[in-house]
């Protein structure tokens, strides 16, 4: 299998008419896989013999996705229409569903150890998930902390892997998964705006973060108020949120390029520059 064929390889176990027709799931995490793929077949481990390389990735593609359409959900107590009603129940069942694909292809393929690795790595995503809440709920977290630890929880899952990658090369696939984790983090802040996460919102930290204290109370208000959509266009214009977001994916661009360059990476290079072509095209139309 090809790295590019992954996303089209999961549309068979998470393509359902269903949910399809009444919910929008979240995306599977194709960057991410993709360069566990290139990080695995480079390993010349002789576990890896019995197409691993391809069934890691996609299994745990998988397990990503049932964790960020779970975090879709919404909570909110407020009286909903019946198609929200399914639309919510939908996420949830969802979520199990591609859960149960990644128990499925995992012991098809008799890959038990893996099945408990994972199941660990999820069990502390869902710790460090909780961790955030409690701290964007009690105290006041800034927009750098919320940016690092939303990646952290879209590294967790991947860095299962790392002993099945060649010890040599464990160093650069950590720092390569980071560096992919923040563009996929940045470029989906800076396609939606200000869009609403299950901790809060990158947009409000980092207003929050540029204004006077005094202003906080009032800032959150506007957050949380209906007429929020207007109050966001006032905050982009005065204090540039995309212009930040957009800067902070091109640092990370860089940083990619330039640690490839520092060794011999030159095939690895090759691939990886297919897998940034999105984020600098995003960049540039910024």
């Amino acid at each position: 299998m090809k790295p590019y064929r992954l996303l089209e390889t999961s549309k068979k176990y998470t393509e359902y008419d269903m949910i399809q027709k009444h919910t929008e799931v979240a995306p599977f995490p194709d960057v991410r896989a993709r360069l566990l793929f290139l990080f695995l077949s480079q390993a010349g481990d002789s576990r890896l013999q019995e197409n691993r390389e391809e069934l890691f990735p996609l299994v745990t593609g998988l397990v990503q996705m049932a964790l960020d359409t779970h975090d879709r959900i919404d909570t909110s107590s407020a009286y909903q229409r019946e198609e929200q009603m399914r639309s919510r129940q939908l996420n949830v069942l969802a979520g199990d569903y591609f859960s149960s694909r990644f128990y499925e292809l995992l012991a098809k393929a008799g890959e038990i150890g893996m099945v408990a690795r994972l199941s660990e790595a999820i069990c502390e995503n869902n710790r460090l998930k909780m961790d955030l809440y409690v701290q964007s709920n009690e105290s006041d977290v800034t927009a750098a902390h919320y940016m690092e630890a939303s990646i952290q929880l879209k590294m967790q899952l991947f860095l299962s892997f790392t002993s099945y990658i060649d010890p040599s090369a464990h160093q650069l696939w950590e720092q390569m998964l980071y560096w992919f984790s923040r563009c996929e983090w940045l470029a989906t802040e800076l396609k939606a705006g200000s869009n609403v996460q299950p901790f809060g919102e990158y947009g409000l930290y980092y207003v929050l973060g540029q204004s006077a204290p005094a202003d906080h109370s009032r800032l959150k208000m506007e957050a949380s108020s209906e007429d929020v959509a207007r109050y966001r266009g006032e905050w982009e214009a005065r204090y540039g949120i995309q212009a930040h977001l957009e800067q902070l994916l091109q640092h990370s661009l860089v940083a990619i390029n330039e640690r490839l360059q520092q060794e011999n990476h030159t095939e690895l290079a090759a691939a990886v520059s297919e897998l940034t072509s999105s984020y600098a095209a995003l960049v540039h139309q910024v």
